[in-house]
């Protein structure tokens, strides 16, 4: 893959991120601010304090004007809420993850802003009992929301894969090591020279990710061609350049590598975050009405796969699949219920491909499999 193919890719993946993410503030919004940064695990333009006790996160769908309705009974008052967490410097757009604060209930008082003089007791009314006062309400707790959990963690990211419509080889690969044919296999902390140096604008200190192709994936129901699967094999950083070459050094391998396995621009790929997995009914054979498609490949040319593996799919961004969503894996039978096999989540997606981590199963998950987005 080129730099620019690598850039490209890297594009469509945050933009699907960030687009999952932001959450209106409340109605009449007008464009979502640009720069977002990824902080405390989620995506946001601003600059959030670290959550207090008792402070809400934010979530998918809610607005200042709903969170105003729930905590004040009001939602025209969703400034007092705003006022509370200044760091949104657009109260038009909050996003998930970000927290608030909750500010406390509103004072009422008399349209005079004076509290109502107490009248002269009447001489002539009888003796009343004394009655203490009904006590004041006490206000509904504000439920506690599950913290934020990683579904994956860097292995299955950086050592996983991806299927390559289109893939180009780069220009960038390793070219040797400082053993020479002494060593054919390499790993972390090893001296390695590149292909390009400083005539073809490398610098010390670039890193580059570590990619080999692995074969050709042809589409287990069609026989269509649909791609090269690209595992990604580590992490190399440029320590010195010469005129042609570079000297680096692997900061991480996920296995073996050898001379001609490309490089391509590193970059952070965001893991996936929830609050909670559903649970994997086996018995539920009902369709959820989601995005429909097909496991197209297991990693090592496995036969089949079980919970904790890493799985392509060909549902990608042109079926509106998102890193995170859950997905059922399942086998048509003819007149019978489906058999559920099962359950995924999203980890990256590629424009017609997704890569998937297999989080509980019934059965063991085979190329073929039916694959859907559950709703």
């Amino acid at each position: 893959m080129s730099k620019s193919a690598a850039t490209t890719a890297f594009g469509v993946l945050l933009a699907v991120v960030v687009s999952t993410g932001l959450v209106l503030a409340h109605e009449g919004s007008g464009p979502p601010p640009k720069d977002l940064k990824f902080v405390n695990d989620h995506w946001t333009p601003w600059d959030p304090p670290e959550a207090a006790d008792g402070a809400y996160i934010i979530q998918k769908g809610d607005t200042l004007w709903d969170l105003s309705g729930q905590w004040l009974g009001d939602p025209y008052l969703w400034p007092q809420v705003w006022d509370e967490n200044r760091y949104i410097l657009d109260s038009h757009w909050i996003y998930p993850g970000d927290p608030l604060v909750v500010p406390g209930q509103p004072q009422v008082v008399p349209d005079t802003g004076e509290l109502p003089e107490s009248e002269e007791p009447d001489s002539e009314a009888p003796d009343m009992p004394y009655q203490p006062p009904e006590p004041e309400p006490t206000p509904a707790p504000v439920a506690k929301i599950a913290p934020l959990q990683p579904v994956a963690d860097a292995h299955d990211i950086y050592c996983s894969g991806y299927v390559d419509a289109d893939h180009d080889f780069s220009e960038l690969w390793l070219a040797g090591n400082e053993h020479g044919d002494e060593k054919l296999t390499l790993g972390e902390g090893d001296v390695v020279y590149l292909s390009q140096g400083k005539n073809q604008g490398l610098q010390a200190g670039d890193t580059f990710a570590i990619h080999r192709v692995r074969r050709e994936v042809m589409h287990p129901a069609s026989g269509d061609r649909i791609g090269e699967f690209v595992r990604r094999l580590g992490k190399v950083r440029v320590m010195l350049t010469q005129e042609n070459t570079s000297t680096a050094v692997i900061e991480k391998s996920c296995e073996d590598l050898r001379a001609s396995d490309e490089l391509v621009p590193w970059y952070e790929i965001p893991v996936p975050m929830r609050r909670s997995m559903p649970a994997f009914d086996r018995y539920d054979a009902e369709a959820s009405g989601g995005a429909t498609g097909h496991v197209v490949y297991l990693a090592d040319d496995r036969v089949s796969v079980a919970a904790g593996h890493i799985v392509q799919t060909d549902l990608g961004v042109a079926a509106g699949v998102n890193p995170g969503d859950i997905l059922t894996i399942y086998r048509d039978e003819d007149e019978l219920p489906r058999t559920m096999v099962a359950q995924a989540i999203v980890l990256t997606v590629e424009g017609t491909t997704s890569t998937v981590k297999l989080t509980a199963n019934a059965r063991e998950t085979e190329v073929g499999d039916r694959v859907e987005v559950e709703n």
